[in-house]
């Protein structure tokens, strides 16, 4: 039995829409708030540096919380987003707009094609920007194989400056509750995973489920 043509069967004779499975390509190498920064919010002095490594940490920690509550990458990155077939469209996760850099596929011969440009339209407009067939283009067939389309794009920001204030106050907030309390529980209550006042602060930034 052929398992991929039994498999890839089944999904074009339903109505599954495949959505995409996403990996980071390239890490950002910025982050939305400094080491500075988060020690003037700690009431640390500037030339106290015993705990800076510590804090870098937390500062990438809370960063990575955020983006998994607002469903958004906040600093300059490349991802890759992985179909088994072409959807009928592609929606640029984990945020807004989306510089799409390549769309490769399995030809039906299972080599290894680009994308022509002129085959589709990017809306960067959108909160999750989205790829469309082009009015004169379209998406071709695929191989039947898993992860059949490849489509790399780059999402966030290239300046921290550009990052909302209620976002980093929001990490200011986490690194704070991680700085005072390193564990996971104290007297007499639970440290959450994503504190109500970081709820609130970030519920109008947070992007719509796909």
């Amino acid at each position: 039995m052929d398992y991929y043509v039994n498999y890839n069967n089944i999904l074009r004779a339903s109505n599954y829409l495949p959505y995409g499975k996403v990996v980071v390509a390239t890490a950002p190498t910025l982050i939305p708030v400094t080491l500075a920064e988060a020690k003037t919010h700690l009431r640390l002095d500037s030339d106290f540096s015993d705990d800076d490594t510590y804090i870098t940490t937390l500062i990438k920690a809370a960063t990575g919380q955020v983006e998994n509550f607002i469903r958004r990458k906040l600093m300059d990155q490349s991802l890759e987003i992985y179909y088994d077939e072409f959807p009928p469209f592609i929606d640029l996760q984990f945020g807004k707009g989306g510089l799409v850099s390549s769309i490769q596929y399995y030809d039906e011969d299972n080599t290894l094609q680009t994308l022509a440009t002129s085959q589709y339209d990017v809306d960067v407009k959108s909160k999750i920007g989205r790829v469309y067939e082009s009015k004169d283009g379209g998406f071709p067939n695929t191989y039947e194989r898993p992860n059949a389309v490849i489509v790399t794009y780059r999402l966030g920001e290239s300046d921290a400056a550009n990052i909302e204030a209620e976002i980093k106050q929001a990490i200011l907030i986490i690194v704070g509750r991680y700085y005072e309390n390193r564990q996971d529980v104290i007297i007499g209550s639970q440290v959450n995973e994503v504190p109500k006042m970081v709820e609130y602060i970030l519920t109008p930034f947070r992007l719509l489920e796909l």
